[in-house]
């Protein structure tokens, strides 16, 4: 599930530890960030999606208390992920009896105060052998169970919390479409990696810690919109002109530096987006810049958000399919399987040799009240004319 600063107290945590430890100044930056109200990678349709599986998964309820509801897709996800681990669970215990635990956060104490923190999808465990699972619901490719920095603190947190005959910890990396990825970890294994999660520590609370942005540091920190050393990268980038754009090592690194500015303007337009959604009359004017370099505001242009395209879909497809087969023959209607409103259109001019026009308003005819209108999200654009106020509805 998602971690909220409020669950973490503002301290590290396991699943940015790989940040961490590739750029060390970030952890005290994303506090500013949050000062200020500009954190980057808030949130997405992504990480909602598997923030519902994840609480499937545990067993969480809604706040009224009944199950958490997962559309179709969901909870074939969730379905395959739950099975995919149980078969895990088998192959490394068999019939040993074992105990679970899921959804908690352990926390690391140094000095006998809360240091750093790892929340684990599941724990399966007897008195020597703790397996730790990890969901991932995305389609993107992750680091191996091997050498991911967030599940080797996730196997130090839970050998801490474990009782003393413990022998092994076993971490697992449980995916839809890359299959499990699996370390085991001894308590030798374990004390090195005790000591290179304090010497992290150490290096992540130092006032001087380096910031060192890369496409894998800045993927997914929420320093992004207020990183000085993300916005230093403007000018060498910007000074390199098209017939000198160098090869080799020199061509890598700044397809690098490109790869986080990128990200970087993204989450910076994100952030506008964000201030236009929650407070319609929050204005981005046009301006001029005078020879003095000074700015002022015009009217003839601004930025504001422009409502998406307007997006028609079939409601009931068997109903639908039914109107449908007086115009259209199997074939035709199987070549439009895909239910889209735009090929089914087109066979259906083709059929009645109509104009594109024609076919659209027949079309509507056909499937009157079948066919329901949805607007896709509000982009902010730069635009002519005086900036009108969008209506949105507020939660």
């Amino acid at each position: 599930m998602t971690e909220s600063q409020d669950e973490r107290l503002g301290l590290p945590s396991a699943s940015s530890w790989h940040r961490y430890e590739l750029c060390a100044g970030s952890w005290q930056l994303e506090g500013e960030a949050r000062q200020l109200g500009q954190s980057a990678h808030e949130t997405s349709p992504q990480a909602e999606r598997g923030a519902l599986i994840h609480a499937w998964l545990a067993g969480v309820v809604d706040e009224d208390g009944t199950e958490i509801k997962l559309d179709d897709s969901e909870q074939q996800t969730a379905s395959f992920l739950q099975e995919r681990a149980t078969d895990q669970v088998h192959r490394i215990f068999g019939d040993e009896p074992t105990l679970e635990l899921a959804e908690k956060r352990l926390w690391l104490t140094v000095n006998g105060r809360k240091a750093a923190s790892g929340r684990f999808d599941r724990v399966i465990y007897t008195p020597t052998v703790a397996l730790v699972q990890d969901f991932k619901t995305g389609h993107l490719e992750i680091d191996e169970a091997e050498m991911n920095p967030q599940m080797r603190l996730l196997a130090v947190l839970v050998a801490l919390h474990m009782p003393s005959m413990l022998r092994e910890v076993v971490v697992q990396i449980i995916t839809v479409f890359y299959g499990v990825s699996e370390r085991r970890f001894s308590i030798a294994d374990l004390a090195a990696a005790y000591t290179d999660i304090l010497k992290t520590l150490r290096t992540i609370q130092d006032p001087m810690a380096l910031l060192s942005p890369s496409p894998e540091a800045c993927k997914w920190c929420p320093c992004l919109n207020v990183c000085q050393a993300v916005k230093n990268l403007v000018l060498p980038v910007a000074k390199t002109q098209v017939s000198a754009l160098p090869d080799g090592a020199c061509g890598a690194k700044l397809l690098d530096e490109v790869a986080v500015l990128e990200k970087h303007f993204k989450e910076i337009k994100k952030y506008y987006e964000r201030r236009c959604n929650a407070d319609p009359t929050y204005r981005l004017p046009g301006y001029k810049v005078t020879p003095d370099n000074e700015i002022f505001e015009v009217t003839d242009w601004a930025y504001e958000l422009v409502p998406g395209n307007e997006v028609r879909e079939i409601a009931d497809w068997k109903k639908a399919e039914m109107r449908l087969a007086e115009y259209l023959d199997t074939d035709q209607l199987k070549e439009a399987q895909s239910y889209t409103i735009g090929k089914l259109e087109t066979a259906l001019a083709k059929s009645l040799k109509l104009t594109a026009e024609q076919a659209k308003e027949k079309l509507n005819q056909i499937l009157d009240g079948l066919i329901v209108k949805n607007q896709n999200k509000s982009s902010l654009r730069r635009v002519s004319g005086k900036p009108k106020l969008v209506t949105i509805e507020l939660p």
